[in-house]
């Protein structure tokens, strides 16, 4: 469950009583009306559904807001804000005021939402929550006691939030409402999520990289004092070939380079629910007809195909296919039994496994420049059923 931001907006026009004397407000199919017309004009790629609602983007790693009309003519906006931070609602007030102004509404009160969402990632914590705002369908084996959208944190992080909750903002990339929060929270998340460390292999991964180039000159354009991460930045534009402008900017980092859980292993479903540690910056496909995986960095590839068989012993599920090549490790725990072997072809390293958990096999081909099979083999060694 994620933070919830949800505010409510009224007509300054009494309904009742002498003030209703000089103007009742506006009914709810007006208003809604009236929605329709103004807000994408104020807010460009807002999307009106089949129920008349509006969705409108606000942040690439939140959903859309909601903006509606109720029955009683009030006005509803609602988003999901706990994977960015309490700027994200800031944001969206701020963007629907001339909105407001225009049809006569107001803003009921509300509490802080700095103070509520501080409250809310405490409370996440005190339930055992170990991710919080992360993207969901991937994960990342970080050995950490807790995962937030904006990196990996200890038990002394969580037990400082846990004893002052006020102390868990840096857990979002949006804390505040200003000039370059939003540019700067969009390349931050990115940076952690996406960013795979490495020279761009193909024009998905070129466009990403140059979005968060963008996005931090802008930010850094709009206010010359925003802490910005200096030393990814410039690995980013290095990985993007621009050498001199890497050097300016590493001149301006006060430490390493950390952010970015693409540095660390992700869990992946190669397929038919065998599960991989594969290291994050590889990007790959999966075709679930043929029980096909394949994955690559640039440097190094691999091949998975899974399959499903009606044998009930897993060690004969193995000696259907006699090894071809020498066996550097085999296992036998339980029900699960595989076999690795490795060799080398066209100054290419080969690490060629297969693991059978009956009646399921999966077999794994590693390819690689490197001579060292130890990458391949910890692959290998990974596969498990989900």
């Amino acid at each position: 469950m994620g933070f919830r931001f949800e505010r409510r907006a009224a007509s300054r026009k009494a309904r009742t009583g002498l003030a209703s004397w000089f103007g009742k407000p506006p009914g709810a199919r007006e208003v809604g009306e009236r929605l329709r017309r103004l807000v994408p004009r104020l807010w460009p790629g807002v999307e009106i559904t089949a129920a008349g609602k509006l969705r409108a983007e606000l942040h690439p790693l939140a959903s859309p807001l909601t903006i509606e009309v109720a029955d009683d003519a009030s006005l509803w906006v609602r988003g999901e804000a706990g994977s960015v931070g309490p700027g994200y609602c800031d944001e969206a007030v701020a963007r629907l005021a001339p909105v407001l102004d225009e049809i006569d509404y107001a803003w009921d009160e509300a509490d802080d939402v700095r103070d509520a969402m501080a409250r809310w990632l405490a409370a996440e914590l005190a339930a055992g929550k170990t991710r919080i705002g992360m993207p969901a369908g991937r994960v990342f084996l970080v050995d950490a006691a807790v995962q937030t959208a904006m990196g990996p944190r200890d038990a002394a992080w969580r037990d400082a939030v846990l004893a002052d909750p006020g102390a868990g903002g840096d857990a979002f990339a949006w804390w505040e409402r200003g000039p370059g929060q939003l540019e700067r929270s969009r390349a931050l998340l990115a940076m952690w999520h996406e960013v795979p460390w490495r020279e761009p292999i193909d024009k998905a991964e070129m466009a990403v990289m140059k979005r968060v180039d963008a996005d931090l000159r802008a930010a850094r354009k709009a206010d010359r004092e925003l802490a910005l991460p200096y030393a990814e930045w410039a690995e980013l534009v290095a990985n993007l070939g621009d050498d001199e402008r890497a050097a300016e900017l590493r001149g301006r980092a006060t430490g390493p380079s950390r952010i970015g859980y693409r540095r660390f292993a992700v869990e992946v479903d190669v397929g038919t629910g065998w599960l991989a540690a594969l290291p994050g910056s590889f990007t790959g496909n999966r075709d679930d007809s043929s029980g096909y995986y394949w994955a690559t960095d640039g440097d190094r590839v691999i091949e998975v195909t899974t399959m499903e068989t009606t044998e009930s012993d897993s060690g004969k599920l193995l000696d259907v296919a006699p090894a071809r090549h020498p066996v550097i490790e085999r296992v036998v725990d339980g029900a699960r039994h595989g076999r690795a072997e490795a060799y080398e072809t066209d100054g290419l390293c080969v690490v060629y496994g297969l693991v059978a958990i009956a009646p399921h096999v999966v077999i794994v081909t590693c390819r690689a420049s490197e001579r060292d099979p130890a990458w391949g083999l910890a692959l290998w060694r990974s596969l498990h059923r989900a």
